[in-house]
């Protein structure tokens, strides 16, 4: 059935009235301060978005593209079981945000028939230019004096056939007596009412000669269930293997979920090549090719963002979208929306960090993964090796009503000892804990390619008898979740073992190439980011910023040093660490 999006919820009020009117609540009244219930985006027949203007516009783009997916895939004769529309109301400023701008350019180059844009005149449209920009997107436009409804309906009707995306633009107030306005609401309702109940019919009809299809479709479209042993053909990895970067061990994970399980629909914003996001070799959704589930979208990262969430709204499909972590800011706007109305999209971020190198700071994100974290209703996950790349993956494709970004990285990274694909649902877990011999001084946790780091680290530092525990922090979302006793126990010093003197516990460090906002939460120190990156090869910007072995480890001891748990200590070789009295009497006791 068509579905309705209301840009910025133009037109909501009215169309409530209008509904009531005829006898019908579809569009129910939004409750001040409420987020969105879990499957409004899925349930709603009319979506009434905020988040400013332009970004129901791409919402409606995605509709869109998995309508005419939908045709393509199960389309037989006398059962068209998608063959609807999807209409987005707008005002005529509108359309002229970046968002709005990246998501028509996309939908007339694919020629999304579909689609019906009504856009009403705000003075703030730009005049004729407007009209001559989206028909270079490839849109038909039909300008139209609206004073009297008779024009508006037949512009609506010749839609039905139409071969490219439409935007209508309206000027004028409708005109007419409200009884007749109220008995047209009526006729409206009684006939939705019917196409909804001979849509109904129609199933059952494909369902007696199609079993296997409609089982998929209520699979898809009502259980919100996956497919059965979608996990069976995921990558194993060990350690010792040779070391790749996360996006590499990414590329894995997707190619193996998207032959696996059908709904998962996506692409990358001009980026495949460096985000490695269809390693499947998934055929391009184009233009008379719409049964394929790869989107090429361009340098469009608002839009492309945007129209995902489009398409978790359309109920069917697990849409997700790639590129540079730095980048995601471009699309901010399209982020939110989803999180505040609990879309099901998966954002692949790559090359997360200053090792990213070469490019410079203008590609090396600092503050993205704090922004990402602090809001509301998105997992933000960063995995450090290839399983706990599995298990952020595992989780994503089953985390309905909530929006997942994992973070990955450019450069190799090891398979740790202690990584678990299971434990990424911990959000942190202990990775490597302390020496029973040693006093256990130092919690080192952190997220990512810094993880490996801390391992290093922990290595120095024992070498010259501090006790040290590592733990990898892939997800603080999911980590804040768990109860308060299982969050102590990880930063805590373990109750057997070398006791620390009373009143004492482990120095806690956390590590990690990005902005610090944040890391006090779980930290007594923090070693990140305080400035924008720099220009070189990974390995040279990690050296300069300090993010190796020897750097860390001197840092981490003299907080020791300042908190009197250390008199004096020399790393290296034929380093020691002279422990303070209160330690070593607890040690030796």
């Amino acid at each position: 059935l068509d579905r309705l999006v209301l840009d910025d919820r133009c037109g909501e009020a009215s169309i409530r009235e209008a509904l009531l009117a005829g006898g019908s609540s579809l569009l129910e009244p939004p409750v001040p301060g409420r987020p969105c219930a879990e499957k409004f985006l899925t349930d709603a027949p009319i979506l009434s978005l905020p988040g400013g203007i332009g970004q129901g516009f791409a919402v409606a783009v995605g509709l869109s593209i998995g309508q005419e997916h939908m045709t393509a895939s199960y389309k037989q004769p006398g059962f068209e079981l998608f063959n609807h529309r999807v209409f987005v109301l707008c005002r005529s400023g509108a359309l002229l945000p970046c968002v709005t701008s990246e998501a028509a350019s996309l939908a007339g180059h694919l020629r999304l028939a579909s689609l019906v844009a009504i856009a009403c005149d705000d003075g703030l449209g730009g005049g004729k230019g407007l009209a001559q920009r989206y028909a270079s997107y490839g849109w038909s436009i039909d300008e139209l004096d609206i004073s009297t409804p008779e024009a508006l309906r037949t512009a609506l009707a010749k839609t039905r056939v139409a071969e490219a995306p439409t935007l209508l633009l309206l000027r004028g107030i409708p005109q007419g007596e409200s009884a007749a306005q109220e008995e047209a609401c009526r006729e409206a309702v009684r006939l939705g009412t019917s196409q909804a109940e001979a849509w109904a019919e129609l199933f059952r009809k494909f369902g007696e000669q199609n079993r296997e299809a409609r089982t998929e479709l209520v699979r898809r479209f009502a259980d919100g269930k996956l497919p059965d042993n979608w996990r069976d053909d995921l990558p194993e990895y060990t350690v010792g293997e040779r070391a790749q970067a996360t996006r590499q061990y990414s590329a894995k994970v997707l190619a193996s979920l998207v032959t696996a399980i059908p709904e998962m629909v996506g692409g990358s914003a001009d980026l495949t090549g460096s985000n490695l996001t269809n390693q499947a070799q998934l055929r391009d959704f184009q233009h008379k090719r719409q049964a394929g589930r790869y989107l090429r979208f361009g340098v469009r990262e608002h839009g492309m963002l945007g129209i995902c969430t489009g398409l978790s709204a359309y109920g069917c499909f697990i849409p997700f979208c790639s590129t540079f972590m730095n980048f995601f800011p471009y699309g901010w706007g399209a982020v939110r929306l989803a999180c505040a109305a609990r879309a099901h999209v998966i954002y692949v971020a790559t090359h997360d960090s200053i090792e990213l190198g070469e490019d410079g700071p203008t590609h090396q994100p600092i503050e993205v993964l704090a922004a990402c974290r602090a809001l509301p209703n998105l997992l933000t996950i960063r995995p450090a090796d290839g399983p706990e790349t599995v298990g952020a993956y595992t989780l994503a494709v089953q985390s309905v009503g909530r929006p997942v970004l994992i973070a990955l990285c450019r450069n190799g990274t090891p398979h740790l000892q202690g990584a678990d694909s299971a434990k990424v649902a911990k959000g942190g877990y202990i990775l490597e804990d302390f020496d029973p011999a040693l006093s256990p001084l130092v919690v080192l946790a952190s997220s990512g390619t810094e993880v490996a780091l801390c391992v290093e680290v922990r290595a120095a530092l024992q070498a010259i008898g501090i006790g040290v525990r590592v733990v990898s922090m892939p997800c603080w979302e999911l980590f804040e979740e768990k109860p308060a006793e299982y969050r102590r126990a990880v930063f805590e010093h373990p109750r057997d073992g070398t006791p620390l003197p009373a009143g004492m516990r482990p120095l806690r460090a956390y590590v990690e190439a990005s902005s610090t906002l944040g890391f006090s939460r779980y930290s007594d120190l923090a070693i990140g980011m305080t400035t924008f990156g720099a220009s070189a090869d990974g390995k040279t910007v990690r050296k300069f910023f300090g993010f190796e072995k020897l750097p860390v480890a001197t840092k981490v001891m003299e907080a020791l040093k300042d908190r009197g748990h250390v008199l004096s200590y020399r790393l290296g070789r034929f380093g020691l660490a002279r422990l303070s009295p209160p330690i070593c009497a607890a040690t030796a006791e």
